[in-house]
């Protein structure tokens, strides 16, 4: 969230920016209906003159008889009228905000969702404040930004109001409008000053209220909600989350008991004054009864009328400063750092692979995960990659597929830097990562999200299940290919953890055009049996493709061509598993330390 105060010409540049969104967002419809309330605006004005002149029509009808009621009629039919076509234009309006509130809503999520699948990776980390800001701009400055036709428009129609009424009431009497207006000062002083204040206030309590949703998840909805129920966790979440929702509550509540107190104040004053109105417009009728009591009627319905809108006219330009701030805050997602892709790319022709004196720290972080790392993978080599937790293994796997840039040197592919052309070089891979996504839809589309541009054929996907060990279990599925698996699942089938390994890793062959295949703990939730069975079907499932494998299990190392052996951001070894063994180094130790398993 920002921090420095804008200048009225940067406020004026961004919500010049806002309304070209809010005008795309809203629709020709609700934009039509807004610029017929500029119309609308009259109707106050029009109803407390007609309520004058009925009032003074009834006045002027007593003991004469009743050729008058016909033009009581008259004037009591336009007042109807008048208030009808009120009623039709505020459900009307009431219809285009409901609509307009879903279609901002909807806005606002597709916003946010194009952003965190272009933006850098480094921000999914949380970079720069990432997920505060991501946050903050999702409830509160989107909309905002959405709004800012609407809230226009209905400035300057409450602006139309404000004169027509002052224009009537001028004619009464030209102290009731000094009054009214001045009357609303304290209010749009108090307006100006909290409205500044709550913009401050929410980057306090945003943070807060993330932590106490994510409390909440975790006790409602994680994937670890038996962890927590085995553990009788419960209390202590119920804790946290009532410790952080309180932190919230009493971060946001300061702010609102100022603001309640003083626009009290402000409204206690208001209706004081207002009491004071109907007295003169009283004393009025008392000194020339010729004004009648039409005149005081019209003093009752507008008085309150033009406090209030006066009120808004000065509050929203009050406002206007601390709304561009926010605004400022949405237009953050165009500033941030968005992977460069060619949709158009083509496919590499040289799959070689060399890092060169790579040098890499995550964001927000000193600790150097790689240290001037020099690597060269021939095209079809099968690679594995082992080494001790927090050796650099997953981070080497994350630069190769462009999730980051390296601090110094570079990636390369075919002697071409991957970051050159990001689209270009994820055409040649495909990858089952460590934490790989379990989509909430049917095994088919787990499968073929892949590769969408491929045409789905049944034959294609079972080979690839079978060469995975998928296939067992998906065709005792009741629907096959096309059972809707995963958490919310209508049948609260969801698959097991080894089962949703081998889904990811039919996934990654699936992808036809791949040259790399990188994989990354491949059988980390597999059984025994079940990682045997991957072994033996391992030269089926990579073919003559390039492979990095990363793995803690070392059993799979004899079936590659080169083992690299990470240790505190350095590869330490290099080499066969053979080769290595005869070393007696770090590997030799850590394939003793497991061999058991393989025995």
């Amino acid at each position: 969230m920002g921090t420095e105060k804008l200048t009225f010409a940067q406020s004026v540049k961004i919500f010049g920016k806002s309304l070209k969104v809010s005008l795309k967002v809203r629709g020709a419809g609700s934009i039509l209906v807004s610029i017929l309330g500029f119309a609308m605006a009259f109707l106050p004005m029009l109803i407390a003159i007609y309520v004058r002149n009925f009032s003074n029509e009834i006045q002027g009808a007593y003991g004469r008889g009743e050729e008058y009621v016909s033009s009581i009629i008259g004037v009591f039919v336009i007042l109807s009228a008048l208030y009808v076509v009120q009623l039709l234009w505020r459900s009307l309006n009431s219809y285009f905000e409901v609509r307009n509130r879903v279609k901002i809503q909807m806005f606002m999520r597709e916003r946010i969702l194009r952003c965190t699948c272009d933006v850098q990776y480094k921000y999914i980390l949380n970079y720069d404040d990432f997920k505060k800001r991501i946050n903050f701009v999702s409830t509160e400055a989107g909309e905002r930004v959405a709004n800012s036709v609407g809230t226009t428009i209905t400035w300057l129609q409450d602006i139309i109001t404000f004169i027509s009424i002052i224009t009537v009431l001028w004619a009464v009497d030209v102290w009731i409008v000094i009054i009214l207006v001045a009357a609303c000062i304290p209010a749009i002083l108090i307006s100006a000053k909290f409205s500044d204040e709550q913009y401050w206030a929410q980057g306090f309590y945003v943070l807060p209220w993330l932590m106490s949703n994510s409390a909440f998840f975790e006790a409602t909805m994680s994937t670890a909600i038996n962890d927590t129920r085995f553990f009788g966790a419960y209390p202590w979440l119920r804790g946290k989350f009532e410790r952080l929702n309180a932190e919230y509550i009493g971060i946001k509540n300061r702010v609102t008991k100022k603001h309640v107190f003083f626009n009290s104040l402000a409204d206690i004053f208001r209706s004081g004054v207002y009491v004071v109105i109907l007295l003169i417009a009283a004393r009025q009728i008392f000194d020339n009864p010729v004004v009648g009591i039409g005149a005081f009627m019209l003093v009752f319905t507008m008085a309150s009328q033009l406090q209030d809108v006066t009120a808004r006219i000065f509050t929203a330009a009050a406002q206007f400063s601390s709304n561009a701030a926010y605004m400022r805050d949405f237009f953050y997602l165009d500033l941030l750092e968005y992977e460069m892709r060619g949709s158009a790319a083509k496919p590499q022709n040289n799959f070689s692979i060399q890092f060169k004196d790579v040098d890499f720290t995550y964001p927000n972080t000193e600790r150097k995960i790689l240290q001037n790392l020099n690597v060269h993978i021939r095209e079809g080599e099968k690679v594995a990659i082992v080494g001790e937790n927090g050796s650099g293994k997953t981070t080497f796997v994350s630069l190769l597929c462009a999730l980051y840039k390296p601090d110094n040197g570079d990636v390369t592919m075919g002697g071409e830097s991957i970051y050159d052309n990001i689209s270009k070089m994820r055409k040649a891979l495909s990858a089952v990562f460590q934490d790989f996504a379990r989509y909430e839809t049917t095994i088919r589309a787990n499968i073929v999200i892949s590769d969408l541009g491929r045409g789905e054929s049944d034959e294609q996907i079972r080979t690839a299940a079978e060469n995975t060990g998928a296939w067992e279990f998906i065709e005792a599925q009741d629907n096959g290919l096309d059972e809707v698996v995963g958490t919310f699942s209508p049948s609260g089938n969801n698959l097991s953890g080894g089962q949703w390994q081998k889904v990811a890793l039919t996934r990654c062959i699936y992808r036809s055009d791949a040259k790399i295949m990188i994989l990354d703990e491949p059988t980390a939730a597999l059984d025994p049996v079940a990682e045997a069975e991957l072994y033996r079907h391992f030269t089926d499932i990579i073919g003559d493709r390039t492979t990095i494998l990363i793995s803690h299990r070392l059993g799979i190392t004899q079936l590659v061509d080169r083992v690299l052996v990470f240790d505190d951001g350095r590869i330490v070894e290099d080499g066969t598993h053979s080769e290595l063994l005869e070393k007696d180094g770090l590997y030799a130790r850590m394939y003793h330390a497991q061999a058991q398993w393989y025995e």
